[in-house]
C-alpha cells in the first residue's frame, strides 16, 4: 500500500468509472505540481494566484456536468471529485473554481436560454471570462426569501439597486449573476457585465480563512442591465433555490 499519498481505506476507487478516475488523477497531479507548492505564499499575502488561471483552463474542467458549449459534460460524481481535489490542494483556489464553474456556469446552464448559453458558456468554459454568483446580502446572508436587492424594468433594461456581501470573484469577474427582486416580488437572476456603471465591488480584507480567495462586498447603484441579460428561466425563489 502506498502511504505517501491519500489512502483509499474503503476502496471507493472501485466504485468509480475509468473516466472518473482519470479526471480525478489528472487534477490531483496538476494540483501537486502547480497549486500546493504556492498555496502558503498566496495565503500569507492574501493575494489570488491569477497566474494559475490559464493553466486551469487547459484542464478543460470548467462547466462540470454541462454538455455542449465547450464544457466537459462529466458525471456528477466526477464533478464532485473535481471539487474534492481543488479543496484538498487549496480551499481558496477551490472557491474560485467552485464559484466560476459550479455556481455561475451551472446557473447559466440550468436557467439561461439557448441564446444566453451560447453567448456566455463557451468563453467561460475556456476561462477566458470569469463568473461570479451574487446572492448573499449583508443583512440576510443567503436567505433569498428576504432578499432586498431590487430590479426595476425601464424600457429595454432593468435597473438594479442593492448590496451583496461575501461574493467570490466579484472584484474581477467578467459576468456577475446578481439575484434581485423584481417589481412583481419574484427573485430573478441578472447578468451584470464587467465595467457596468454603478457596480462597485470592494475586496473584503482581514479574513482568517480562504485568505487567497478574493470575496467582495458589492454596491449596486442604478446599474443598467439589458433585458437580454436577465436569465430566461430564473423567475422565482424556487429557481434560485435550484442553483
Amino acid at each position: 500500500m502506498d502511504l505517501t499519498g491519500p489512502v483509499d481505506f474503503y476502496s471507493l476507487d472501485d466504485l468509480l468509472t475509468t473516466q472518473e478516475r482519470q479526471i480525478r488523477d489528472r487534477l490531483r497531479d496538476f494540483c501537486g505540481r502547480e497549486v500546493t507548492p504556492i498555496a502558503s505564499r498566496f495565503w500569507e499575502a492574501a493575494e489570488f494566484p491569477f497566474e494559475l488561471i490559464p493553466k486551469m483552463a487547459e484542464l478543460n474542467l470548467a462547466g462540470g456536468v454541462i454538455e455542449g458549449y465547450g464544457c466537459p459534460g462529466m458525471s456528477w460524481v466526477a464533478a464532485g471529485l473535481v471539487a474534492q481535489e481543488w479543496a484538498r490542494s487549496d480551499g481558496s483556489v477551490g472557491t474560485f473554481f467552485g464559484v466560476h464553474s459550479f455556481l455561475a456556469m451551472q446557473t447559466i446552464g440550468m436557467l439561461g436560454s439557448d441564446e444566453q448559453k451560447e453567448r456566455w458558456l463557451p468563453e467561460m468554459a475556456r476561462i477566458e471570462k470569469v463568473g461570479a454568483f451574487a446572492l448573499t446580502e449583508p443583512n440576510h446572508g443567503s436567505d433569498s426569501v428576504a432578499l432586498e436587492t431590487s430590479a426595476r424594468k425601464s424600457g429595454d433594461n432593468y435597473i438594479l439597486n442593492g448590496h451583496k456581501k461575501w461574493i467570490g470573484n466579484a472584484s474581477f469577474a467578467d459576468y456577475v449573476i446578481v439575484w434581485a427582486r423584481g417589481e412583481d416580488g419574484e427573485v430573478g437572476g441578472y447578468v451584470v457585465e464587467k465595467g457596468a456603471p454603478g457596480f462597485e465591488a470592494t475586496v473584503i480584507t482581514g479574513k482568517t480563512a480562504l485568505r487567497a480567495s478574493w470575496q467582495a462586498e458589492i454596491e449596486l447603484t442604478d446599474v443598467t442591465v439589458p433585458a437580454e441579460n436577465k436569465l430566461a428561466h430564473a423567475n422565482s425563489f424556487k429557481d434560485t433555490a435550484r442553483c
